[in-house]
C-alpha cells in the first residue's frame, strides 16, 4: 500500500508531538532556562546615539535561582561606570536586580532570584544596562528575552 500525502505529512506532526511530550521524569528535573541580549543605544531610556553594540548569552538554574550570563561588547564612546541588570518590560525602566562586574567580556552569575524578579525574567522583562562616563543614563541596553526551546 503506498501513502497517501496525508500519512506523510501526519508522521512528523506526529514525531514533534512526542519529543515536544518529552520524557515524564524531565519533569522532575530542573531545567536551565537561555536567554539572549542583543544590546544597543537605541533601546536605552532616553535613547543614546552610540554605535556601540553588545551581545548576552545567559542561563537561568530553576533550581539554585541563579543567572549565568557571558556579555561583550565593543565600541563604547567612553569608559564603562556601572553594569546592572534591571527589571522592566521593552521601553520602561525599572529597579536594579542585580550588578554586574565591569569590562568586556562580563562572565558571572547572580542570583538567587526572587519570586517576582524569576517570572519577570521568564516574561522577557529584564534588560541589562551598561553605563559610561560619556552616557551617565547608560550607553547600551539590552532586553533579555528568553531563547527558544530546544529539544
Amino acid at each position: 500500500m503506498r501513502p497517501t500525502r496525508t500519512t506523510i505529512l501526519a508522521l512528523p506532526i506526529a514525531a514533534l508531538a512526542l519529543v515536544a511530550a518529552g520524557d515524564p521524569a524531565d519533569a522532575k528535573t530542573p531545567k536551565q532556562l537561555a536567554f539572549t541580549a542583543v544590546l544597543n543605544g537605541g533601546q536605552v531610556i532616553p535613547p543614546s546615539t552610540s554605535n556601540a553594540l553588545g551581545v548576552g548569552f545567559l542561563t537561568f538554574d530553576e533550581a539554585t535561582k541563579r543567572l549565568c550570563y557571558s556579555i561583550s561588547y565593543s565600541g563604547l564612546e567612553g569608559y564603562e561606570t556601572q553594569a546592572h541588570l534591571h527589571g522592566g518590560a521593552v521601553g520602561t525602566t525599572d529597579a536594579v536586580f542585580f550588578d554586574l562586574d565591569l569590562g568586556s567580556p562580563k562572565l558571572g552569575c547572580i542570583g538567587p532570584f526572587e519570586p517576582k524578579q524569576e517570572k519577570m525574567l521568564k516574561r522577557g522583562e529584564t534588560y541589562i544596562n551598561i553605563h559610561t562616563s560619556v552616557w551617565v543614563a547608560g550607553e547600551l541596553r539590552g532586553q533579555v528575552i528568553p531563547a527558544p526551546s530546544v529539544r
